[in-house]
């Protein structure tokens, strides 16, 4: 399997993966979304959770990193494979940072 195959694969997938986590967060995610629609789809979340007085600024900031990370990749293109695939990992683990903060910010303090 050539280099490009590989990161086309890589691409895919963690493009499923952030609609995935788009969904989570209430957007309504299409079969084939594009980068861009995930973008403001975990934007209008960055807004929710910003707007949201349970201290989860922490969170907004994580997520608000995904949002710009895949604007970047959107910017790019099909340009510089290996860049938009680094591009979308950070995306993904900013997204899962922020899931974790909400899911602190929920647990009752004893």
């Amino acid at each position: 399997m050539s280099l490009i195959t590989r990161h086309a694969f890589a691409r895919a997938r963690l493009i499923e993966e952030l609609a995935d986590a788009a969904a989570k967060r209430g957007y309504e995610v299409s079969d084939d979304p594009g980068v861009t629609e995930l973008a403001d789809g975990l934007a209008q979340a960055v807004d929710r959770l910003q707007a949201d007085r349970d201290g989860r600024a922490a969170a907004a900031s994580h997520l608000g990193t995904a949002v710009e990370r895949l604007r970047a990749v959107a910017r790019l293109g099909g340009l510089l494979p290996l860049i938009v695939c680094h591009h979308l990992r950070r995306a993904l683990q900013h997204e899962q940072s922020a899931r974790l903060k909400v899911e602190q910010s929920a647990l009752p303090v004893t």
